[in-house]
């Protein structure tokens, strides 16, 4: 059965169009003009209307301004893959739409935080920050291009300072240099070189926690 809104518009254009050609057969130009723009007016109002102001050329556009879109390979395979998801007649403009479709594309690439493993004692938490700490220590030391001493170089190479970061166990307060004993004894490797590197390790972080504890950066 035919729409009701459709029989309706049918019925006016062949109304009006029958005032046409009256107006056209009597000569009323002015009758025939009037008839004309009723017919034009009702052909706009009734004609479909696009679903979106843009398309895929202005959403193309709008990635190509990503300095990684097409250029990383997964993340811009995963960008046009959720972009078929995404119905673009809820955003006004290509910019917007693109804007929502970038956002949940960083959000599955950003990186994990990695989380302590479940159950950890105290001495193993110091343990593994140790571990993290030499390797990062070990990391920056490839890179840097200072000749100065390094945060990764042993406790035994360092010069003693008069005021910073503990060097030395004889830096530390007494249940610190308690403490880092007591784990290096269970965790530390067995060489002494091993130990050196705990041990100045712990310090490290056993420092950083003390200025933390103070309000300090």
């Amino acid at each position: 059965m035919p729409d009701l809104n459709v029989m309706l518009l049918e019925h006016a254009k062949n109304s009006l169009q029958a005032e046409l050609d009256t107006a056209v057969t009597n000569g009323d130009t002015e009758a025939a003009r009037k008839v004309a723009d009723k017919i034009s007016a009702l052909n706009s109002a009734s004609a479909p209307k696009p679903s979106t102001a843009y398309g895929d050329a202005e959403i193309r556009a709008e990635l190509n301004k990503l300095p990684w879109f097409g250029v990383d390979p997964k993340k811009s395979g995963r960008t046009i893959e959720l972009g078929k998801t995404m119905d673009p007649k809820k955003f006004g403009t290509a910019a917007e739409f693109t804007a929502a479709l970038v956002k949940a594309v960083d959000e599955e690439f950003k990186p994990a935080v990695k989380e302590p493993p479940e159950g950890e004692t105290d001495e193993e938490r110091e343990a593994r920050e140790a571990e993290e700490a030499e390797a990062a220590a070990a990391k920056a030391k490839k890179t840097r291009a200072s000749d100065g001493p390094a945060d990764g170089d042993t406790a035994g190479t360092r010069t003693r300072r008069t005021s910073g970061p503990w060097t030395k166990m004889s830096d530390a307060p007494a249940d610190v240099q308690k403490e880092i004993n007591r784990t290096a004894d269970k965790f530390a490797p067995k060489t002494k070189e091993g130990r050196e590197k705990f041990v100045a390790k712990a310090l490290e972080a056993h420092y950083s926690k003390a200025q933390l504890a103070k309000g300090k950066k």
